[in-house]
Order: C-alpha cells, then sequence, then structure tokens
C-alpha cells in the first residue's frame, strides 16, 4: 500500500473541517460508520441493524491487498464517527487517513491470536469461524463506544450473530474432522487460520499477500505434492487470477473448485443477496468435497 502524502492529508483535513462548519450532526441523526473489507462490513452491519449508517470503504469486486483510497474517499471517510479496521498490514492506511481529524478508529483484529512469518502477520483472521467470533466481539464493543444510548439493541444484535458464528464453527469441526484427506492447494495462504483451527493442512503457491508471484520450482514442487499425495482437485480464489492454479491442475490433471477469501464480494455476489455466512458454507461444502 503506498503512503499517503502530506499534501493529501492535508487537503483531507481541510475539507473534513469544511463539512463539519456546513453540516453539524444532530444528536438524532444517525452515526456514519465506515468499514473496510467485506467481513467487517457484514458483521457491523448485522450487528448495528438500523441504528447507524454502515458503508464499506473498498468498492465490490476490489481486491484488498491492492487497493488504495483516492482523496474523495479520504475526504469522506474523514468526516465519518467511526471506522472499523482489521490492520495486521492490510489497512493500515485507516491510521494515516483519519489523522488530524476527530473520527474514533477502532482496530477489530485486537487481542487475537495471529499467525506470523517472521516480520509478516497473516491478516486473513475472519476465514476460522472460531476467530471470527473475536471480530464481532470488537465490532459490538466499538459501537457501543459511540452509540452507548442504544447499547441494548447492539448487544441483542451481536448475540445472534455470535450465535450463527458459532453454529458455523460447529459444522466446520464436524464436516472436517472426518475427511479422509486434510491437504488443500490455495494460490494463496489466504487460509492458515481456518486450516490451523480444523485440523486441516494448507498448500500454497504465495505467502499471505496475493500480489506475489509464484517462482517456477514452487510450482514444479506443488505439482509434485499433488500426485505424491493423489490430491483430487485444487482450488481458486475469487478475486485473484486462476491462470497458475489451472495450469497446476492441467499439468497434475485434477479438477479446479473455487474457495472464497471473503475479502470482498463481487458485483453478482452481491446482486445473489449472499454475505459471509453463505460464502463460507460455500467454503466448506468444496473443502469436504475436495477432502473426502
Amino acid at each position: 500500500m503506498k503512503k499517503i502524502t502530506f499534501v493529501l492529508l492535508l487537503i483531507t483535513i481541510t475539507i473534513f473541517s469544511s463539512a463539519c462548519n456546513k453540516n453539524p450532526v444532530k444528536d438524532n441523526e444517525a452515526k456514519n460508520v465506515y468499514t473496510t473489507v467485506y467481513p467487517i462490513y457484514d458483521f457491523t452491519k448485522k450487528i448495528a441493524g438500523n441504528k447507524l449508517n454502515v458503508k464499506n470503504i473498498i468498492p465490490p469486486g476490489v481486491e484488498p491487498h491492492q487497493w488504495e483510497p483516492a482523496t474523495r474517499d479520504i475526504a469522506e471517510i474523514s468526516t465519518s464517527d467511526l471506522v472499523l479496521y482489521l490492520g495486521l498490514n492490510l489497512d493500515s492506511w485507516v491510521t494515516d487517513i483519519i489523522s488530524g481529524s476527530n473520527t474514533k478508529i477502532a482496530q477489530v483484529s485486537k487481542g487475537i491470536p495471529v499467525i506470523r512469518y517472521g516480520s509478516a502477520v497473516n491478516p486473513h483472521l475472519w476465514l476460522s469461524p472460531k476467530r471470527a467470533i473475536a471480530i464481532a466481539t470488537n465490532i459490538k464493543e466499538a459501537l457501543v463506544s459511540v452509540d452507548s444510548k442504544n447499547k441494548p439493541y447492539y448487544e441483542k444484535n451481536y448475540i445472534k450473530l455470535k450465535n450463527q458464528l458459532q453454529k458455523l464453527d460447529e459444522d466446520y469441526t464436524n464436516a472436517l474432522k472426518s475427511t479422509s484427506n486434510k491437504a488443500f492447494v490455495v494460490y494463496h495462504s489466504a487460509f492458515d487460520y481456518l486450516a490451523q483451527d480444523y485440523g486441516l493442512k494448507q498448500i500454497s503457491l504465495t505467502g499471505a499477500n496475493d500480489e506475489q508471484e509464484p517462482s517456477p520450482s514452487k510450482i514444479a514442487y506443488i505439482i509434485n505434492y499433488i500426485k505424491e499425495n493423489h490430491i483430487k482437485y485444487v482450488f481458486t480464489e475469487t478475486l485473484t487470477s486462476p491462470k497458475a492454479i489451472k495450469t497446476i491442475a492441467a499439468d497434475a490433471h485434477v479438477k479446479v473448485l473455487p474457495l472464497n477469501t471473503v475479502e470482498g464480494l463481487t458485483a453478482e455476489e452481491i446482486k445473489q443477496g449472499k454475505d459471509y455466512f453463505s460464502l463460507m458454507r460455500e467454503n466448506l461444502n468444496n473443502l469436504k468435497k475436495a477432502l473426502e
């Protein structure tokens, strides 16, 4: 992610100050909450209900690793009441954008154990329902901090969401504990948390950042691994080019299935009414098919 320049921030702060002077927020108006990646948005909408205006910053169909805010995005975000972000080097540009404004920010990965590769960290916590519960808890607490009068409402919606996540966790546990195979092949290592929490082994072409390009030696290793371990399927990801995985599938004579990173919905998925839960259940069905 490119660093936001000082000049751009100065413009943002000026716009922010002007907007506040022209449009003071009334006490009875719903507050504005911005989120970064889709899972945070979906959980926030489910907890906030009709009490807050919730908007996701990154547009549909855009890979979060590759997105950076335009000047208009910065100006809009800086006039909000709360920004919820993941951190872990995925969307940490938020802290630069908010600098100098009165907007409250909250890092929803706070306190959740993470997987590290040396100095790098895997940000894809939401792909494990177990850790998604902790994200939802942090979101609820952040909403209460900016709108305490509606705390009972947020608590009620949070409990409903938590129960849904716990049921999803149970379904993942029960479905994956009895599969005959445990290894699955993906493009980038987004599924580390899922693999760790449900007893699986993720084999990936690249690291946690899907902007990386796989080396020829890594591709050769993956093809040999597939053949030696009798793997029948490999997985493509919605917002990532399928070219490398399809090449491997052709060379290794295996089939291809989708495995959604749920980092962001496509326009088509939004049109179909999909959300975090429907996508995670599609993932579970495809994992079961591949591992049985």
